[in-house]
């Protein structure tokens, strides 16, 4: 086990130096568009969309001051289109031409943007989107060849297409996501409807030509049915692909998301994020990096019990294979009165692969304490799983 630890420690440590001793320098798009803060939301959301961008730079001359992007323009409940930039605009963390990039990597997961500021001295330089740092994955071997189903998020929501829009909204919101797979009657995958796609129609008031259905009438936006907006161009991938393989399509397709089909079934989907989330494991610091998203005000008395139950677990973890990213995310629900029932999603990332958890109940603790040992299980059948293929080679040699 010694022998087998020190390997991986090394293993992590070359592919470490790999990713990093490329540069934010060598990815950075000097050319990019930005937003005056005063200008009017809904003029914004039209450049957005005409530029198929997220995110924007809000910028006075070359000075950042912030960035607008659909995720803030959605999360936002109380805004009107009268409304200006300033009102609905975030300030992203500090990224500059010689920062590590799995220290780049970590930021995009801290935001969720798919393409963030580069600073020089005082003045915006450019941006690095994720699509331009996915594109060293087909350059590192190791990444390269990893298969999809070792990234791939297993436990993945699906809306249906007769759902309401507002339905979507409520999942992305709930669980920090921008993207969502729509399936018919059957649990058949039909389509893809994304943050992007609902602010488009919800502020543009219409169909277009990519999407669904149709749309008549004067429906609020919120209420129509997904497949009226959800895109039905769906790109998929077999979990079996290498992850050079999913990096290919995603550019060529120039999409974000990618389901995984096995035989028609849905068993997975990938993401950019998930491909950025991996180049983050491997930075260096001498701590797990760890995330919790989705926690409402309320429900932050409990944060100190669950980050100790979480360092528990992971010192567990630690025992076996040494753990390198933790991200979890929370979701409330109202069941009866005032009582709520807590559903949590996990991503374990160690020397050894990536192991993907759950928990539900109605206290936030325990759901945690069960979401560690679920983890913790499968990371002990992952070790036995190696001890019996070592064995099997053995026998054979």
């Amino acid at each position: 086990m010694m022998g087998e630890s020190v390997e991986a420690m090394k293993r992590r440590e070359v592919l470490r130096s790999q990713i990093d001793a490329f540069k934010v320098d060598d990815l950075v798009e000097e050319k990019f568009e930005s937003v005056d803060p005063e200008m009017g939301l809904s003029d914004v959301v039209a450049r957005m969309r005409a530029k198929d961008l997220h995110e924007m730079p809000v910028t006075e001359g070359k000075k950042l001051v912030g960035v607008i992007s659909f995720s803030s323009i959605i999360r936002r409940k109380n805004l009107v289109l009268g409304m200006k930039v300033r009102s609905a605009m975030d300030m992203p963390p500090p990224v500059t031409l010689t920062a590590p990039i799995t220290l780049v990597a970590e930021q995009f997961i801290s935001t969720g943007y798919r393409q963030m500021p580069v600073m020089k001295n005082k003045n915006i330089a450019g941006v690095i989107t994720r699509a331009g740092m996915i594109t060293l994955i087909p350059k590192i071997k190791d990444i390269r060849n990893m298969k999809v189903l070792d990234v791939m998020s297993t436990n993945v929501q699906t809306v249906r297409e007769d759902d309401p829009v507002k339905r979507a909204v409520e999942i992305m919101r709930k669980l920090d996501i921008q993207t969502l797979p729509v399936v018919d009657m059957d649990d058949r995958l039909s389509g893809i409807i994304g943050v992007k796609d609902i602010v488009n129609y919800s502020w543009n008031g219409g169909p277009r030509r990519q999407t669904k259905g149709e749309i008549v009438g004067e429906n609020d936006p919120v209420e129509v049915k997904v497949g009226s907006v959800a895109v039905d161009a769906v790109v998929s991938i077999a979990p079996g692909k290498s992850l050079g393989d999913a990096v290919n399509v995603m550019l060529e397709h120039n999409v974000s998301t990618l389901p995984v089909l096995e035989k028609d079934t849905l068993v997975g989907i990938i993401t950019m994020y998930d491909l950025i989330e991996l180049f983050a494991s491997f930075g260096k610091r001498d701590y797990v990096y760890t995330q919790i998203t989705g926690l409402e005000a309320e429900d932050r008395f409990s944060l100190e019990v669950m980050e100790r139950e979480i360092q528990n677990g992971l010192a567990k973890t630690a025992k076996v294979t040494k753990p390198m990213l933790f991200t979890m995310h929370v979701t409330k629900y109202h069941v009866t009165g005032n009582a709520a029932k807590y559903s949590l999603n996990a991503r374990l990332i160690t020397e050894h692969g990536t192991f993907i958890g759950s928990a539900v109940d109605w206290n936030l603790a325990k759901a945690t304490v069960d979401l560690m040992d679920r983890l913790g299980a499968r990371v002990m059948d992952k070790k036995e799983e190696r001890i019996s293929k070592r064995k099997r080679n053995r026998r054979e040699t």
